[in-house]
């Protein structure tokens, strides 16, 4: 099972730090995606999403500022030459590349710079003089014609100004075809853990190339990084997005606004994933901030997959039957999650990572009649009997199914307090196994009625419930 890259009409934003680039991408798509803070070089990795301009549809792409480039003055910052890397990677497949200057500021050596490179390539190039905010600061985007590109834009990314016509110029020579639109993935895929624990190597390994930047110090990666890539199974190829995201720290520790924000995104990556994959370090396993990390999975209902990372390190001294062993004990509200080993550096076991991806995808979408859930739960109740809570023994009367994403069952009993935490784990463990759900997370809930209810079909309007994750 390969994955690759998809490729599609493609504009990449470029400039040096803090001229706007990530607001010019938000802007174009209408909603915060990329992180923006006055803090110089927020964004780091290349930020994408497809966007459309009057039916035209493309791929749009946010890079990092350069703060150094080559025949430039030295490098200060230790992400400095990863960024520049990240850039030249990405207007490779370019079809339009726009380059953002702050107006205000004017023309500076970096600029010039980066339009002699720019010019080298031999790309279509539109100038965007960002914070253009009135007509007479707008007058001062024609010092940018020094720059050997004469199609200069004036334009506010706070008001929206001339961000119109910079998209006729950019897309003129676009087809304009719905067809061209790419289609929702047929996969969101959300990688996760604490900092440091190679997230970043991860995404590249399963992609294949240097896609985002890698580093040593914790916290890299600070945006949400949508990548749309397919996966070739079974000689047919799946569409799919994977979402790289800020380590998870904990609040304490969470130093900066930009940080917070990375926080967030992560956070809101693991609601928008189909599947997550949590990332743990083998070498320090179930510490409290992958607890944390699993209980946001879990919370979420969603379907996971454990790459215990690093396996390099940790199989000199761990077996893995005592990592897993480990792992289920500090972690046993993820029971239902598959654990792989993995090293990201030498690319071990990442052949199955995609294929159990790929097989919890294809259960998520099981429908179980009801007929079904009430064979398996009188089988279940005859095999062991429910526990007596104080005088009352459970009794469960009628079960149904009621979604699949997450797997959520509802069981109609006499009494919502005898539903105990051992016997509710049974029922998920039989259920898992009965319905070919492993590697999903279930839910039950339980609602309270009287046996007379039960001469029509179960009302859900009637009675108690509670809910059991």
């Amino acid at each position: 099972m390969n994955a690759s890259v998809v490729t599609t009409p493609t504009l990449v934003i470029v400039g040096r730090p803090n001229v706007g680039k990530s607001a010019l991408f938000n802007r174009v798509m209408q909603r915060r995606i990329a992180i923006v803070h006055e803090q110089s070089g927020v964004t780091r990795d290349r930020v994408t999403a497809v966007g459309d301009w009057c039916g035209k549809y493309f791929r749009l792409v946010d890079t990092g500022g350069l703060n150094v480039f080559r025949g430039g003055h030295k490098a200060d910052g230790v992400f400095d030459e990863m960024i520049r890397e990240q850039l030249e990677e990405a207007v490779v497949d370019a079809d339009f590349i726009i380059f953002v200057v702050d107006v205000i500021a004017g023309l500076v050596p970096l600029d010039r710079e980066v339009a002699g490179w720019l010019r080298l390539l031999g790309k279509p190039v539109v100038v965007a003089a960002n914070k253009a905010d009135n007509d007479k600061i707008a007058v001062g985007a024609g010092e940018f014609a020094e720059t050997g590109f004469t199609d200069i834009y004036p334009i506010s990314c706070l008001h929206g100004l001339g961000v119109a016509e910079l998209l006729d110029h950019a897309t003129a020579d676009f087809a304009m075809n719905e067809a061209e639109r790419d289609e929702a993935p047929a996969i969101n895929i959300a990688l996760v853990g604490r900092p440091n624990v190679g997230k970043s190597s991860t995404v590249n390994r399963l992609l294949g190339e240097n896609r985002v930047i890698v580093s040593e110090v914790p916290g890299t990666t600070r945006d949400a990084v949508d990548i749309p890539f397919e996966i070739e199974l079974h000689g047919t190829r799946v569409k799919a997005n994977l979402i790289d995201t800020a380590g998870i720290k904990k609040r304490t520790k969470t130093s900066s606004p930009v940080e917070f924000f990375g926080l967030a995104r992560a956070r809101t990556a693991i609601r928008r994933a189909d599947i997550v994959l949590v990332l743990i370090d083998a070498t320090e396993p179930g510490t409290a901030q992958d607890k944390r990390i699993c209980r946001l999975v879990l919370d979420e209902g969603k379907p996971c997959v454990l790459l215990a990372n690093k396996w390099d390190l940790a199989g000199k001294e761990v077996k893995q039957k005592e990592l897993f062993e480990r792992i289920a004990w500090e972690i046993p509200f993820l029971d239902y999650a598959p654990i792989l080993t993995c090293c990201a550096v030498s690319g071990y076991n990442f052949s199955e990572i995609l294929p159990s991806v790929i097989a919890i995808h294809e259960q998520m979408s099981i429908d179980i009649p009801t007929p079904l859930v009430n064979r398996v739960v009188q089988d279940l109740v005859a095999r062991v009997s429910p526990p007596a809570g104080g005088s009352t023994r459970l009794k469960i009367y009628y079960g149904t199914y009621k979604s699949q994403r997450p797997p959520t069952f509802i069981l109609f009993v006499n009494d919502v307090k005898s539903c105990r935490g051992n016997y509710v784990a049974f029922l998920k463990n039989q259920f898992r196994r009965a319905f070919g759900l492993d590697g999903l997370p279930i839910f039950i809930e339980f609602r309270e009625r009287r046996r007379g209810d039960f001469h029509n079909a179960p009302d859900k309007k009637r009675g108690k419930s509670i809910a059991s994750k």
